[in-house]
Parts: structure tokens; sequence; C-alpha cells
């Protein structure tokens, strides 16, 4: 199997896993486990051209996750900010190898 149909499969259990906690409680290693896909997303999927709008995207993603806490009051609110919030996790693994990468790659050609 390709690495980049690995990375494709890592990317869409991390969605149906974090739209599956959103209604379930996965607990400390779940949540784990959501970062670690995000990490081989960021390391298999993410490339040169990809880099600025995938950190970009996980900043409004981020953005996002912390201004739907005031839709907890409403029906269906506490699971959808619990669903962005496990993908936030998820994402926020990628974006950290993505972002250790480009700042490697600038200090390193200096």
């Amino acid at each position: 199997m390709s690495t980049q149909k690995i990375g494709r499969y890592a990317f869409l259990l991390g969605l149906v896993v974090s739209v599956i906690a959103g209604f379930v409680n996965i607990g400390y290693y779940g949540v784990l486990g959501l970062f670690a896909l995000g990490v081989i997303v960021g390391v298999l999927n993410v490339t040169g051209k990809e880099v600025q709008p995938f950190l970009l995207g996980t900043i409004a993603l981020m953005l996002v996750g912390t201004s739907l806490s005031l839709l907890s009051g409403i029906p269906g609110g506490d699971a959808l900010t619990s669903i962005i919030q496990h993908f936030t996790a998820f994402v926020a693994g990628g974006a950290l190898i993505v972002a250790l990468r480009e700042v490697y790659g600038i200090t390193s050609t200096q």
C-alpha cells in the first residue's frame, strides 16, 4: 500500500473517530490516538505547496473550536462542540509536524 493511501485512510479514520467522539467519551488515550493519526497525516499527506493552506486552515479551525463553546446551551451544541474539539486535536498533530518541518527547512538553508 502506498504512503499516500495510508495518509488518506489515516485522515478518514481521524475524521470518523472525531465524529464518534462527539457522542461517545473516547478518553485520554482516544484523544492521544487522534493526535497520533494527525501526525501520520502531517508526515504522509502535506507536501510543499500545501503547507501554508494547511497551517492556515488549522489556525481557523482552532478559532472556530474556541467560538463554538457558546453553542453548549442549545440542543446538539455539546455534540457539535465535542466533534470540533476532537477534530482539532486530530489536526493539531499534523500541524505540529508540518510547522516543525517548515521551521527546520527555513533555518537549515541559511
